[in-house]
């Protein structure tokens, strides 16, 4: 029997279709497998790459770690190398300032002179310096404030004018009506700029005017402050133009060797402004003098309220006299003794009348309202630091009865300049400061009609062992333990006996911090222990004691190899010996 056509036909479609299910399913299931597979794959390659992620990511954040680790270590020694080595030279320009004073021989005189200008000119260049390490470690630090740039260029024309390269040179200043009364900007930057600007002006021109101007015209962030400075030296040929702004750049002119410079006050000039966002050139004929410009763009405060000519010119070195400092009262707030000796004797020769307190908190202790004129406050001081003794004071008393502060330091004054300007801090003075740099900011700050005719200034006093007969003798032992340049130089300034008195509030002094090192220490306040011995080094070194300062030094840094409480032990015998000497 045959199978009929149609059966045949639904068996062979039959067959095909359980075939080509076989071959759907096996598809399926090989694509399944496949995508299985894949996807086993993407999760285990998103496994390392979050793995990577992460492994990057800690790997950054130990880089970023690292790098602030760094910028904090950078600053610190930047803070530090600025502490280290304007202190000492502080002391030293002080002391040739006072020297000076009194010497009458001539050919004395013109030495000292040489001894200043060359003090002067390692002082630009240790501020030169420092200021390009920090510019270099990104350290920098821009601040936003009110800007008077006319009182700001007043007191640059007065500072200059008033001694060094600037004596007997006329300084004009032409600041147009455009510019605002008050501007947002960073004057500190500002200030820096113009002086570096006149003081090159100075140094590079013989004889003539330097004249500053300014300027201001419509700008989208309020108006473009533009300023120059123009002096009639020996110029500047056009092909040189390109590297003045560059480091350690200078042009070669006959006054080059004279005028002491780095090649870096241009450079760090073009940073400034860069951070600014400003921009310098210059314009120069060759024999003829140059013009030193830059252009900023700043908010304006406030309009000039009076419709006077502003380009009236103020000029020369003449200072008015109605700006006689004699007869103020000032507290000098100042814990080591050869500071407090410089100070002193600075004061007394301003006839000014000076109260002098040890720490921050005696000098909030001392003060009162209408007690006094002018506070000067150190900033590193045992017991309350001067940001604190002035926080302190502002808070107490209201701002009327608070006199204007002014911050010594020798630190970096970037490094104080935020927490000075919050507690309400009037001028931050860099170590080392000048005599005449010290007068001449009083005056231009202060702003002070003469003194009442009749008020006589009463002096500061200071106290001083009476003479001696032994003197000599006392004197001849101590100079066998002290570095001969500084023990003679001091006996030029304050003769046997008051060298002695000298030495003599060093060793009460270096006593009672040592018995505090050692106190910190055993307590185990090692940021205290350091700060006696910071104390006691600077002390020591200003006062020849040499050895006495290397072993306060190796207290202060704290080498892991160093015994603190046996460094002070031979530190106090030292101070016996001294002790004897001094009963002879």
């Amino acid at each position: 029997m045959t199978t009929p056509p149609d059966d045949r036909v639904s068996r062979r479609r039959y067959e095909r279709e359980q075939i080509a299910r076989a071959e759907a399913e096996k598809l399926l299931e090989d694509k399944s497998r496949e995508l299985f597979d894949a996807n086993t794959a993407l999760s285990a390659q998103s496994a390392n790459l979050e793995r990577a992620v992460k492994e990057r990511t800690e790997e950054l954040e130990q880089a970023l770690k690292r790098a602030e680790a760094a910028s904090t270590a950078r600053s610190r020694f930047i803070a530090t190398m600025s502490h280290e080595i304007r202190t000492p030279l502080g002391g030293l320009l002080g002391m040739i300032d006072l020297l000076s004073m009194d010497e009458k021989d001539a050919s004395k005189l013109e030495l000292l002179n040489y001894a200043k200008a060359a003090g002067e000119g390692l002082s630009r260049i240790v501020n030169d310096v420092l200021d390009f390490s920090k510019m270099e470690a990104g350290v920098f630090v821009f601040e936003e404030e009110d800007v008077d740039i006319r009182a700001l260029v007043e007191s640059i024309r007065i500072l200059y004018t008033s001694h060094g390269k600037g004596t007997g040179r006329t300084i004009v200043t032409k600041i147009d009506r455009s510019v605002p009364k008050l501007f947002r900007s960073d004057a500190t930057r500002i200030r820096q700029i113009i002086s570096n600007l006149i003081n090159n002006a100075l140094r590079y021109s013989a004889d003539g005017p330097i004249i500053f101007r300014a300027k201001a015209e419509a700008h989208e962030k309020g108006v473009l402050l533009r300023c120059e400075v123009e002096d009639f030296g020996v110029g500047i040929p056009p092909e040189k133009f390109k590297d003045l702004f560059k480091d350690f750049a200078q042009v070669a002119n006959p006054l080059t060797v004279a005028a002491q410079g780095t090649g870096l006050g241009l450079a760090i000039c073009k940073r400034i402004l860069d951070g600014l966002g400003g921009k310098v050139g210059v314009e120069s004929s060759l024999g003829e003098g140059s013009t030193f410009w830059f252009e900023v763009p700043v908010e304006v405060v406030s309009r000039p309220q009076s419709t006077q000519d502003d380009d009236a010119e103020m000029a020369s070195g003449e200072l008015s006299p109605a700006r006689s400092i004699e007869g103020l009262r000032v507290l000098i707030a100042e814990d080591n003794i050869i500071n407090q000796k410089m100070l002193l004797a600075y004061t007394d020769r301003m006839n000014l009348k000076a109260d002098l307190a040890e720490n921050g908190r005696i000098a909030v202790e001392k003060f009162a309202p209408g007690k006094y004129d002018l506070i000067l406050m150190d900033i590193a001081m045992p017991e309350m630091d001067g940001i604190e003794a002035t926080r302190q004071i502002k808070t107490k008393w209201p701002a009327k009865d608070v006199p204007p502060i002014f911050a010594l330091t020798a630190h970096v004054a970037d490094a104080i300049e935020e927490e000075a300007n919050i507690v309400g801090i009037d001028r931050i003075l860099s170590k080392p400061i000048p005599f005449n740099t010290l007068k001449a900011l009083i005056e231009s700050s202060l702003k002070l009609s003469k003194a009442k005719a009749g008020a006589g200034p009463k002096v500061a006093e200071t106290s001083v062992v009476t003479a001696s007969q032994n003197a000599p003798a006392i004197v001849a032992e101590l100079k066998g333990r002290m570095v001969p340049e500084v023990v003679n130089h001091l006996l030029e300034i304050f003769d046997m006996d008051g060298l002695i008195d000298l030495v003599q509030k060093f060793v009460v002094d270096a006593s009672l911090r040592l018995e505090q090192l050692i106190a910190a220490e055993r307590s185990g306040d090692k940021d205290a222990a350091s700060k006696q011995a910071h104390s006691l080094k600077g002390a020591s070194l200003a006062l020849g004691f040499k050895d006495m300062s290397d072993m306060a030094r190796h207290m202060e840094l704290r080498d892991s190899d160093v015994d603190v409480e046996g460094l002070a032990a031979e530190f106090m015998s030292k101070i016996n010996e001294i002790r004897s000497i001094l009963s002879l």
